[in-house]
C-alpha cells in the first residue's frame, strides 16, 4: 500500500469514537448464502482503519436499519464484510478500494458507483432493488403497512380508488420527507393496480 493510500485512509480516524456496528457483517458461510440466494441487496467490503470505510459506516447503518427495521423480513438485504476480518472474500471478490459496495440483482453483481448520501442510497435502494408490493401477490411481496392500505382499499369502489390516485398526485409536488415520499408513491403503486383490475371487472360485469 502506498504512502498516499495510508494517507487517504487514515485522514478521518482523528476525533472519530468507535460504535457498535448496526448492520450485520457477513461470514465466509452466511456471505456464499447470500450470494446465492437470488436476494436483491447492497454488500459494503471496508477495512475498520480505513477513515473513508469509518465515514460511510454511520450512513450504512442507518441504511440498513430503514430498509430492514425489523431483521431480514425486508426484500432488500444490507450487509457489510470485514477485509480484514475475511481476507479470502475480498481477495476473490477483488476489492482493492475501501469501502466498496457491490450491489446484487436475483444474483448478478454489479459495482455502486452513484453517491453515498443516506438520501442517494435510499433511493438507490427503493427505485432499483425492492421489490413492488403485487396486489396478486400480498403476502410475497406486500411489507404489513402496504398489506393493510391494499386490503382497505380492495373494498372500494374504482371511482373512489381513482379520487384517492388523483388526491396523491396533487400531493406530488407538496414539501415532504423522503419516507413520506416514497409512501406516497408505494400507494399510488397500489392504488393503480386496483384501479386497473376494478375496471376491468366493470367491464366485464356489463
Amino acid at each position: 500500500m502506498t504512502h498516499h493510500h495510508i494517507l487517504s485512509c487514515a485522514i478521518l480516524l482523528l476525533g472519530l469514537s468507535s460504535e457498535a456496528q448496526a448492520t450485520t457483517e457477513l461470514d465466509r458461510e452466511t456471505y456464499d448464502l447470500v450470494l446465492n440466494s437470488e436476494k436483491n441487496g447492497m454488500i459494503k467490503y471496508f477495512q475498520p482503519w480505513c477513515g473513508h470505510s469509518i465515514r460511510v459506516g454511520p450512513i450504512w447503518d442507518a441504511l440498513a436499519e430503514a430498509v430492514n427495521p425489523d431483521g431480514d423480513s425486508s426484500s432488500v438485504f444490507i450487509y457489510d464484510v470485514s477485509c480484514a476480518d475475511y481476507k479470502d472474500i475480498c481477495k476473490e471478490a477483488g476489492i482493492l478500494t475501501y469501502p466498496t459496495i457491490r450491489y446484487y440483482v436475483k444474483g448478478t453483481e454489479h459495482d455502486y458507483s452513484g453517491g453515498l448520501s443516506f438520501e442517494t442510497l435510499k433511493e438507490f435502494v427503493k427505485d432499483n432493488l425492492e421489490t413492488k408490493c403485487d396486489i396478486h401477490n400480498i403476502d410475497g411481496t406486500c411489507q404489513d403497512k402496504e398489506k393493510r392500505y391494499a386490503i382497505k382499499w380492495m373494498e372500494k369502489t374504482a371511482k373512489e380508488v381513482s379520487n384517492e390516485i388523483e388526491r396523491l398526485k396533487s400531493m406530488k409536488q407538496k414539501s415532504m420527507t423522503l419516507d413520506l415520499k416514497y409512501w406516497l408513491q408505494e400507494r399510488m403503486h397500489i392504488l393503480s393496480q386496483l384501479v386497473n383490475v376494478k375496471t376491468n371487472l366493470d367491464v366485464k360485469e356489463l
